[in-house]
């Protein structure tokens, strides 16, 4: 009798103990779970956060990039409608600029690589946004600076071109007593009259375009980022 009372009471502390152990396991894994969801969402609004200044800064760089197009259009023409050129460029050094410099591609992305540094992308358990994450800053990313370096090399030439023979254009910008109507004139006389000059616009006017449509799908990229990150949030 002594015997069976004694096993039938280590059987229910052995019971306890292991109720005791589940118990504890469970609620540390609920903890880690708790954890684990309030370090995503965190990430998330981080991630949200930067794509909305991305969004902001490519509106920026469309407008711009557009503009660079229609300033070489209209320069290329035959006949140089003047009213229709200083709507989009206002002034000498606009010009100037889109003949002898380039235009970078560098949206903010230091919070993403800040979570891609310390491994908190981990926490991101949705695929879609996974894959978003991706394409946006890797492979279209890619694909919008690649245009940047060819323009690079364009840009060589032309400053060649107009340095070596035509070096008046370069001048002329800086002078204050040549006004913009002139300086216009003279520009698209040059571009007209020199077969290199004008081979070489028209190559970066097509690498422009080029540009602004990698620029159209890495934004389409990241309003699916957008509304990915949006909807996942707005589940949990």
């Amino acid at each position: 009798m002594f015997k069976r009372k004694f096993f039938f009471k280590l059987f229910l502390e052995i019971i306890a103990i292991v109720i005791g152990i589940s118990a504890s396991f469970g609620i540390n894994e609920m903890s880690n779970k708790r954890d684990q969801e309030i370090q995503k969402q965190r990430v998330l609004n981080s991630i949200l956060i930067e794509s909305n200044e991305i969004k902001k800064y490519c509106d920026d760089r469309m407008q711009i990039w557009n503009q660079d197009i229609d300033i070489y259009n209209l320069l290329l023409k035959d006949e140089l409608n003047l009213e229709k050129i200083k709507k989009v460029a206002i002034s000498k050094n606009r010009i100037e600029y889109n003949l002898i410099y380039y235009r970078d591609f560098d949206p903010p992305m230091n919070r993403y690589k800040s979570a891609v540094n310390t491994g908190d992308l981990k926490y991101v358990d949705s695929e879609n946004i996974k894959e978003s994450i991706t394409r946006l800053h890797n492979l279209n990313f890619s694909k919008v600076v690649s245009t940047v370096d060819y323009e690079k090399k364009i840009i060589s030439l032309i400053i060649e071109l107009i340095t070596e023979e035509n070096a008046s254009l370069i001048l002329n910008a800086n002078d204050t007593k040549i006004n913009f109507e002139r300086y216009l004139k003279s520009l698209h006389k040059f571009i007209q009259e020199n077969e290199k000059l004008k081979s070489n616009l028209i190559v970066q006017l097509k690498y422009f375009k080029t540009r602004v449509s990698s620029l159209k799908v890495y934004m389409i990229t990241l309003d699916e980022l957008q509304y990915n990150i949006k909807e996942t949030l707005k589940v949990n």
